[in-house]
């Protein structure tokens, strides 16, 4: 299992870190994310880490995926986010 870092670590907001995760697999990855009908986001308390599991999609094919992306968002006391991401 290999975790990922994106090219900025540090997010102002927690949208940020989570588009930047959607144009890594845009541009780069061999998957699409398949996000559910409601995705929630909720609220990330300082000093806490929030952890998303995401089905994907494979491009070549159009088939599900045996792996899923795994997305862990932590909000630092500075008010700032810090995201990575594996796929397992």
């Amino acid at each position: 299992m290999r975790t990922y870092k994106l090219t900025d670590t540090y997010y102002t907001t927690q949208a940020a870190a989570l588009n930047a995760i959607q144009d890594e697999f845009e541009n780069n990855r061999p998957y699409e994310i398949r996000y559910p009908e409601n995705l929630w986001c909720e609220h990330v308390a300082y000093g806490t880490t929030v952890h998303y599991n995401l089905t994907l999609k494979v491009k070549k094919t159009g088939n599900l995926a045996k792996k899923w992306l795994h997305i862990a968002l932590y909000r630092m006391d500075s008010g700032n986010y810090e995201c990575t991401y594996y796929v397992a």
